[in-house]
């Protein structure tokens, strides 16, 4: 059953496309980012043996040593990774036996079945009903699996041990980092030794492909292009923007004087005229309108003028 809504809608959005393939080949190799080739049965099966055998050995090895969690009532391995040693191992492309699958499967639903067992020790009629706080724990369990995409069945007797195993109700809060490590070694082992002559993981988060969008990959590209054209070609500078005055200022080009006259200001279109000094020109154009009541008979009446003047 495909179910409309998961976490997956909403991430998504938001989650890297895949790029294993820039990575070194031993690497690669390692997540998973190769093809197999195909290869006779007895080669899988006896794959299937070293892997579920050092999978479920180096889980009780660690749990078995002097470890900060000797003294939390830990036992040598939490039974449910036996029924996901078989997951990981033999179906390694399911759906199910991702490493997303077991990683948050496992945590989710132990987090679920601590909580909802604890809530039941809170009284004494809630301790005497803990096959309700099992049954419990393992429904919300599967909601919640089913609403983040990571279904994993061992994961529903992760979630039911804190109600109806006595041992692990010891363990109390310490059950979560247990299930974490035990998660983490086991996909750890399936990396080396399901990437021999198999592949594992299929797919890291979501089995659907995320690509870049192409209108986003236009975008870089014109971007790229634009600065290319900005180092190439110098930026032209702007032209200054006119200041508000009572007078008029008239910008003109190709000149190298500034003229002031009663009914305006010319400058020259590259000076750049800060505000004070446009206060001071103005002042200047102000005292020569006070000063003069009737149009001058100036020899400077227009540029033309001026320069053949000046010449």
């Amino acid at each position: 059953m495909v179910f409309k809504f998961t976490i997956d809608t909403v991430l998504n959005k938001y989650v890297p496309y895949n790029r294993l393939n820039r990575l070194p080949k031993p690497i690669r190799r390692v997540l998973g980012s190769h093809h197999p080739k195909p290869v006779a049965d007895y080669w899988i099966w006896i794959e299937i043996l070293v892997s579920s055998f050092c999978g479920i050995a180096l889980l009780e090895g660690v749990f078995k040593s002097h470890t900060v969690f000797t003294s939390h009532h830990v036992p040598m391995i939490i039974a449910s990774y036996g029924a996901t040693a078989i997951l990981c191992f033999n179906a390694h492309q399911a759906p199910l036996a991702q490493p997303r699958s077991i990683l948050m499967g496992h945590f989710v639903a132990s987090l679920i079945g601590v909580c909802i067992q604890k809530l039941f020790s809170l009284s004494a009629g809630g301790r005497h009903h803990y096959w309700a706080s099992g049954a419990l724990s393992v429904g919300v369990a599967s909601v919640a699996m089913s609403i983040l995409n990571c279904v994993h069945p061992p994961a529903g007797a992760s979630a039911l041990l804190p109600s109806v195993d006595e041992h692990t109700r010891e363990m109390s809060w310490w059950y979560l980092p247990v299930q974490l490590i035990s998660s983490v070694l086991i996909i750890c082992v399936a990396m080396i030794t399901g990437n021999v002559i198999r592949k594992f993981p299929a797919y890291w988060w979501t089995p659907a492909v995320l690509k870049p969008s192409e209108k986003k990959d236009e975008e870089k590209e014109l971007e790229k292009e634009l600065k290319k054209e900005e180092k190439s070609e110098p930026k032209p500078k702007p032209k200054p923007v006119p200041r508000k005055f009572e007078s008029d200022v008239h910008y003109v080009d190709q000149i190298d004087y500034v003229k002031i006259t009663a009914n305006g200001i010319t400058i020259p279109s590259n000076l750049n005229v800060e505000d004070l000094n446009f206060i001071w020109l103005e002042s200047m154009r102000q005292l020569i309108a006070s000063s003069q009541p009737t149009p001058l008979k100036s020899p400077y009446r227009d540029d033309n003028s001026f320069n053949s003047s000046k010449s």
